[in-house]
Protein backbone atom coordinates (compact mmCIF):
# COMPACT_ATOMS: atom_id res chain seq x y z
CA UNK A 1 0.00 0.00 0.00
CA UNK A 2 2.59 2.35 0.81
CA UNK A 3 4.71 1.73 -2.00
CA UNK A 4 1.32 2.66 -4.49
CA UNK A 5 1.32 5.83 -2.48
CA UNK A 6 4.93 6.21 -3.08
CA UNK A 7 4.19 5.76 -7.05
CA UNK A 8 1.50 7.71 -6.92
CA UNK A 9 3.03 10.72 -5.91
CA UNK A 10 6.02 10.13 -8.17
CA UNK A 11 3.76 10.12 -10.94
CA UNK A 12 2.00 13.46 -10.24
CA UNK A 13 5.18 14.94 -9.65
CA UNK A 14 6.56 14.22 -13.35
CA UNK A 15 2.91 14.84 -14.56
CA UNK A 16 3.65 18.39 -13.25
CA UNK A 17 6.74 18.96 -14.38
CA UNK A 18 6.02 17.61 -18.17
CA UNK A 19 3.10 20.21 -17.79
CA UNK A 20 5.34 23.17 -16.61
CA UNK A 21 8.19 21.91 -19.43
CA UNK A 22 5.88 22.34 -22.22
CA UNK A 23 4.49 25.98 -21.18
CA UNK A 24 8.13 26.86 -20.94
CA UNK A 25 8.67 25.93 -24.27
CA UNK A 26 5.96 27.66 -25.89
CA UNK A 27 7.37 30.55 -24.40
CA UNK A 28 10.38 30.49 -25.33
CA UNK A 29 9.05 29.86 -29.14
CA UNK A 30 7.17 32.70 -28.61
CA UNK A 31 9.84 35.07 -27.39
CA UNK A 32 12.27 33.77 -30.27
CA UNK A 33 9.43 33.82 -32.77
CA UNK A 34 10.48 36.39 -35.61
CA UNK A 35 8.59 39.32 -36.83
CA UNK A 36 9.01 40.57 -40.42
CA UNK A 37 8.26 43.85 -41.69
CA UNK A 38 5.70 44.76 -44.59
CA UNK A 39 5.45 47.96 -46.44
CA UNK A 40 5.59 50.01 -49.93
CA UNK A 41 8.47 51.24 -51.27
CA UNK A 42 8.69 55.03 -53.37
CA UNK A 43 7.25 52.18 -56.44
CA UNK A 44 4.36 51.13 -55.15
CA UNK A 45 5.12 47.16 -54.54
CA UNK A 46 4.49 46.00 -51.13
CA UNK A 47 8.08 44.44 -49.63
CA UNK A 48 9.09 42.28 -47.05
CA UNK A 49 11.96 42.60 -44.79
CA UNK A 50 13.16 41.27 -41.07
CA UNK A 51 14.07 45.02 -40.13
CA UNK A 52 13.60 48.21 -40.14
CA UNK A 53 14.72 50.66 -42.67
CA UNK A 54 14.10 54.32 -42.72
CA UNK A 55 12.80 54.54 -45.98
CA UNK A 56 10.01 51.95 -44.13
CA UNK A 57 9.89 54.42 -41.28
CA UNK A 58 8.86 57.38 -43.47
CA UNK A 59 6.83 55.56 -45.87
CA UNK A 60 5.02 53.49 -42.65
CA UNK A 61 4.44 49.52 -42.13
CA UNK A 62 3.37 46.72 -40.54
CA UNK A 63 4.55 43.92 -38.07
CA UNK A 64 3.61 40.33 -39.07
CA UNK A 65 4.54 37.02 -37.76
CA UNK A 66 6.05 34.45 -39.47
CA UNK A 67 2.45 33.35 -40.44
CA UNK A 68 2.13 36.69 -42.12
CA UNK A 69 -0.45 37.77 -39.42
CA UNK A 70 -0.68 41.67 -39.05
CA UNK A 71 0.52 42.33 -35.54
CA UNK A 72 0.36 46.15 -35.50
CA UNK A 73 0.33 48.98 -38.21
CA UNK A 74 3.31 51.73 -38.04
CA UNK A 75 2.13 54.84 -38.99
CA UNK A 76 4.46 57.21 -40.86
CA UNK A 77 7.38 59.36 -39.29
CA UNK A 78 6.52 63.04 -39.78
CA UNK A 79 9.04 65.57 -41.21
CA UNK A 80 9.92 68.56 -39.05
CA UNK A 81 8.29 70.65 -41.45
CA UNK A 82 4.74 68.49 -40.95
CA UNK A 83 5.25 68.23 -37.28
CA UNK A 84 5.55 72.65 -37.05
CA UNK A 85 2.66 72.32 -39.16
CA UNK A 86 0.38 70.48 -36.75
CA UNK A 87 1.61 72.82 -33.82
CA UNK A 88 0.19 75.56 -35.69
CA UNK A 89 -2.92 74.08 -36.94
CA UNK A 90 -3.70 73.13 -33.47
CA UNK A 91 -2.80 76.75 -32.57
CA UNK A 92 -5.16 78.21 -34.88
CA UNK A 93 -7.88 75.70 -34.23
CA UNK A 94 -7.34 76.96 -30.24
CA UNK A 95 -7.11 80.91 -31.50
CA UNK A 96 -10.33 79.77 -33.41
CA UNK A 97 -12.51 78.35 -30.42
CA UNK A 98 -11.41 80.93 -28.34
CA UNK A 99 -13.09 83.92 -30.73
CA UNK A 100 -15.62 81.96 -31.59
CA UNK A 101 -16.73 81.15 -27.85
CA UNK A 102 -15.33 85.63 -27.21
CA UNK A 103 -18.17 85.96 -30.12
CA UNK A 104 -20.86 83.94 -28.43
CA UNK A 105 -20.60 85.88 -25.04
CA UNK A 106 -20.74 89.56 -27.07
CA UNK A 107 -23.39 88.35 -28.89
CA UNK A 108 -25.57 87.14 -25.67
CA UNK A 109 -24.36 90.71 -23.98
CA UNK A 110 -25.12 92.43 -27.09
CA UNK A 111 -28.89 91.09 -27.29
CA UNK A 112 -29.25 91.31 -23.14
CA UNK A 113 -28.52 94.57 -23.12
CA UNK A 114 -30.14 96.60 -26.40
CA UNK A 115 -33.40 95.98 -27.56
CA UNK A 116 -32.89 97.62 -30.88
CA UNK A 117 -30.19 99.22 -32.82
CA UNK A 118 -31.90 102.95 -32.03
CA UNK A 119 -30.87 101.96 -28.14
CA UNK A 120 -26.70 101.11 -29.56
CA UNK A 121 -27.21 104.46 -31.39
CA UNK A 122 -28.38 106.67 -28.31
CA UNK A 123 -25.96 104.75 -26.18
CA UNK A 124 -23.23 105.51 -29.03
CA UNK A 125 -24.33 109.36 -29.03
CA UNK A 126 -24.62 109.61 -25.27
CA UNK A 127 -20.38 108.27 -24.77
CA UNK A 128 -19.43 110.19 -27.59
CA UNK A 129 -21.18 113.75 -26.29
CA UNK A 130 -19.63 112.69 -22.81
CA UNK A 131 -16.41 112.51 -24.60
CA UNK A 132 -16.64 115.79 -26.48
CA UNK A 133 -17.26 117.58 -23.14
CA UNK A 134 -14.15 116.32 -21.89
CA UNK A 135 -11.97 117.57 -25.21
CA UNK A 136 -13.51 121.05 -24.95
CA UNK A 137 -12.79 121.28 -21.55
CA UNK A 138 -8.89 120.15 -22.36
CA UNK A 139 -8.67 122.84 -24.86
CA UNK A 140 -10.46 125.37 -22.18
CA UNK A 141 -7.76 124.61 -19.91
CA UNK A 142 -5.27 124.13 -22.54
CA UNK A 143 -5.63 127.71 -23.62
CA UNK A 144 -6.32 129.56 -20.21
CA UNK A 145 -2.49 127.43 -20.04
CA UNK A 146 -1.18 129.08 -22.88
CA UNK A 147 -2.28 132.74 -21.30
CA UNK A 148 -0.85 132.22 -18.00
CA UNK A 149 2.52 131.14 -19.82
CA UNK A 150 2.23 134.39 -22.14
CA UNK A 151 2.10 136.27 -18.66
CA UNK A 152 5.05 134.50 -17.29
CA UNK A 153 7.52 134.91 -20.33
CA UNK A 154 6.76 138.64 -20.28
CA UNK A 155 7.77 138.67 -17.03
CA UNK A 156 10.84 136.69 -17.63
CA UNK A 157 11.52 139.25 -20.53
CA UNK A 158 10.97 142.11 -18.20
CA UNK A 159 13.59 140.57 -16.03
CA UNK A 160 16.12 140.33 -18.89
CA UNK A 161 15.25 143.92 -20.70
CA UNK A 162 16.83 145.14 -16.90
CA UNK A 163 19.86 143.01 -17.47
CA UNK A 164 18.90 141.41 -14.32
CA UNK A 165 18.77 136.84 -13.41
CA UNK A 166 15.28 135.67 -14.08
CA UNK A 167 13.77 134.63 -10.88
CA UNK A 168 14.40 130.90 -10.44
CA UNK A 169 10.44 130.93 -9.10
CA UNK A 170 9.54 132.46 -12.23
CA UNK A 171 11.78 129.80 -14.14
CA UNK A 172 10.06 126.84 -12.37
CA UNK A 173 6.37 128.18 -12.59
CA UNK A 174 7.10 128.63 -16.76
CA UNK A 175 8.33 125.45 -16.56
CA UNK A 176 5.36 124.07 -15.18
CA UNK A 177 2.85 125.76 -17.33
CA UNK A 178 5.00 124.27 -20.09
CA UNK A 179 4.48 120.42 -18.62
CA UNK A 180 0.70 121.58 -17.62
CA UNK A 181 -0.01 122.46 -21.56
CA UNK A 182 2.13 119.47 -22.82
CA UNK A 183 -0.10 117.06 -20.30
CA UNK A 184 -3.62 118.52 -21.67
CA UNK A 185 -2.19 117.98 -25.28
CA UNK A 186 -1.70 114.15 -24.17
CA UNK A 187 -4.84 114.36 -22.82
CA UNK A 188 -7.01 115.68 -25.80
CA UNK A 189 -4.68 113.14 -27.97
CA UNK A 190 -6.02 110.33 -26.14
CA UNK A 191 -9.66 111.54 -25.79
CA UNK A 192 -10.05 111.98 -29.38
CA UNK A 193 -8.09 108.35 -30.22
CA UNK A 194 -11.29 107.02 -27.52
CA UNK A 195 -13.99 109.22 -29.76
CA UNK A 196 -12.44 107.16 -33.26
CA UNK A 197 -12.59 103.80 -30.76
CA UNK A 198 -16.03 104.56 -29.29
CA UNK A 199 -17.12 105.28 -33.28
CA UNK A 200 -15.50 101.97 -34.07
CA UNK A 201 -16.88 99.92 -31.58
CA UNK A 202 -20.59 100.81 -31.98
CA UNK A 203 -20.40 100.65 -35.55
CA UNK A 204 -19.18 96.93 -35.18
CA UNK A 205 -21.88 96.02 -32.54
CA UNK A 206 -24.52 98.10 -34.54
CA UNK A 207 -23.46 95.61 -37.81
CA UNK A 208 -23.47 92.78 -35.46
CA UNK A 209 -26.82 93.37 -33.80
CA UNK A 210 -28.46 93.94 -37.55
CA UNK A 211 -26.70 90.12 -38.89
CA UNK A 212 -28.23 88.50 -35.61
CA UNK A 213 -31.36 90.47 -36.82
CA UNK A 214 -31.27 88.65 -40.03
CA UNK A 215 -29.99 85.38 -39.27
CA UNK A 216 -32.99 85.25 -36.66
CA UNK A 217 -35.32 86.28 -39.40
CA UNK A 218 -33.52 83.57 -41.87
CA UNK A 219 -34.56 81.21 -39.29
CA UNK A 220 -37.95 82.13 -38.14
CA UNK A 221 -39.52 82.08 -42.02
CA UNK A 222 -42.54 82.50 -40.32
CA UNK A 223 -41.83 85.14 -38.36
CA UNK A 224 -44.50 87.62 -36.29
CA UNK A 225 -45.37 90.51 -38.54
CA UNK A 226 -44.89 93.96 -37.03
CA UNK A 227 -47.80 96.25 -37.81
CA UNK A 228 -47.17 97.83 -40.93
CA UNK A 229 -43.65 96.98 -40.87
CA UNK A 230 -43.14 93.49 -42.01
CA UNK A 231 -39.40 93.05 -43.85
CA UNK A 232 -39.35 92.59 -47.74
CA UNK A 233 -37.13 90.07 -49.07
CA UNK A 234 -35.20 90.22 -52.88
CA UNK A 235 -34.25 86.29 -53.17
CA UNK A 236 -30.88 86.86 -55.36
CA UNK A 237 -30.52 84.70 -57.90
CA UNK A 238 -26.71 84.77 -58.24
CA UNK A 239 -23.71 87.05 -57.10
CA UNK A 240 -23.67 89.14 -59.53
CA UNK A 241 -27.29 89.61 -59.54
CA UNK A 242 -26.98 89.98 -55.62
CA UNK A 243 -24.01 92.96 -55.89
CA UNK A 244 -26.22 95.49 -58.30
CA UNK A 245 -29.02 94.45 -56.19
CA UNK A 246 -27.17 95.93 -53.15
CA UNK A 247 -25.83 98.98 -55.30
CA UNK A 248 -29.44 99.81 -55.95
CA UNK A 249 -30.58 99.19 -52.43
CA UNK A 250 -28.49 102.10 -51.77
CA UNK A 251 -30.25 104.23 -54.31
CA UNK A 252 -33.71 103.30 -52.78
CA UNK A 253 -32.81 104.02 -49.26
CA UNK A 254 -31.09 107.24 -50.11
CA UNK A 255 -34.35 108.04 -52.39
CA UNK A 256 -36.99 107.15 -49.95
CA UNK A 257 -35.97 107.83 -46.33
CA UNK A 258 -36.06 111.17 -44.51
CA UNK A 259 -32.95 110.77 -43.25
CA UNK A 260 -28.97 110.81 -44.33
CA UNK A 261 -27.85 106.92 -44.76
CA UNK A 262 -25.53 106.10 -41.33
CA UNK A 263 -23.97 102.72 -42.19
CA UNK A 264 -23.21 101.05 -45.53
CA UNK A 265 -21.27 97.77 -45.64
CA UNK A 266 -21.38 94.70 -47.72
CA UNK A 267 -24.14 93.26 -44.98
CA UNK A 268 -25.64 96.64 -43.58
CA UNK A 269 -27.45 99.70 -45.36
CA UNK A 270 -29.07 101.72 -42.32
CA UNK A 271 -30.31 105.19 -42.37
CA UNK A 272 -30.91 107.53 -39.45
CA UNK A 273 -33.60 106.66 -36.55
CA UNK A 274 -37.05 107.86 -37.36
CA UNK A 275 -37.43 111.14 -34.53
CA UNK A 276 -40.64 112.50 -35.56
CA UNK A 277 -43.76 111.20 -36.14
CA UNK A 278 -43.39 111.24 -40.18
CA UNK A 279 -39.96 110.35 -40.47
CA UNK A 280 -39.18 107.18 -42.47
CA UNK A 281 -36.15 105.07 -41.79
CA UNK A 282 -34.93 102.07 -43.90
CA UNK A 283 -32.40 99.26 -43.46
CA UNK A 284 -31.21 96.49 -45.51
CA UNK A 285 -29.73 93.37 -44.70
CA UNK A 286 -27.93 90.79 -47.10
CA UNK A 287 -28.05 87.59 -45.04
CA UNK A 288 -27.26 83.73 -46.01
CA UNK A 289 -30.07 81.69 -47.98
CA UNK A 290 -30.96 78.18 -48.16
CA UNK A 291 -28.49 76.33 -50.67
CA UNK A 292 -25.78 78.47 -50.74
CA UNK A 293 -27.66 81.68 -51.63
CA UNK A 294 -28.15 85.68 -50.06
CA UNK A 295 -31.04 87.35 -49.44
CA UNK A 296 -31.47 91.39 -49.19
CA UNK A 297 -34.23 92.21 -46.88
CA UNK A 298 -35.89 95.64 -46.46
CA UNK A 299 -37.56 97.16 -43.19
CA UNK A 300 -39.30 99.88 -43.01
CA UNK A 301 -39.81 101.82 -39.78
CA UNK A 302 -41.48 105.08 -38.33
CA UNK A 303 -41.52 106.79 -34.90
CA UNK A 304 -42.14 104.47 -31.97
CA UNK A 305 -44.87 107.07 -30.89
CA UNK A 306 -48.63 106.27 -31.16
CA UNK A 307 -48.84 108.83 -33.96
CA UNK A 308 -45.98 107.21 -36.04
CA UNK A 309 -47.11 103.87 -35.78
CA UNK A 310 -50.49 105.26 -37.23
CA UNK A 311 -47.74 106.47 -40.20
CA UNK A 312 -46.52 103.47 -40.57
CA UNK A 313 -49.42 101.71 -41.58
CA UNK A 314 -50.42 104.64 -44.36
CA UNK A 315 -50.48 103.72 -48.37
CA UNK A 316 -47.00 105.89 -48.80
CA UNK A 317 -45.71 103.02 -46.42
CA UNK A 318 -47.07 100.55 -48.04
CA UNK A 319 -45.59 101.57 -51.18
CA UNK A 320 -42.35 101.77 -50.20
CA UNK A 321 -42.33 98.13 -49.00
CA UNK A 322 -44.45 96.81 -52.06
CA UNK A 323 -42.60 98.88 -54.83
CA UNK A 324 -39.44 98.04 -53.37
CA UNK A 325 -39.11 94.47 -55.59
CA UNK A 326 -40.55 96.19 -58.79
CA UNK A 327 -37.92 98.69 -58.49
CA UNK A 328 -35.06 95.85 -58.24
CA UNK A 329 -36.16 93.35 -60.93
CA UNK A 330 -36.85 96.36 -63.61
CA UNK A 331 -33.27 97.70 -63.31
CA UNK A 332 -32.05 94.37 -62.75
Amino acid sequence: MCQHNRDTKIFNMIKKSSILLILLTLMIGEISAKNYYRYKNSEGAVEIKDKITKEMEEAGYDVISELGKLIKHVEPTKTLAEVEADRLRRIEERNKEIEFQQQLRHDADLLRQFSSIGDIIRNRDSQLLALEQRIRIQHSKEDLLKLQLEDQQTQAATYERLGQTVAKSLLADIQASLDQIKNTQVNTEFLEKEKVRVEKSFERDIIRYKELEGVRMALKKNAREKQGTEPVIYECPDNAACNRAWQLAQIYARDHSTGKIEIITNSLILTSRPETTTDIALSFSRIPAPENKMQIVLEVSCSQEEAGVAFCRTEKLKLIRSNYLDYVRTRL
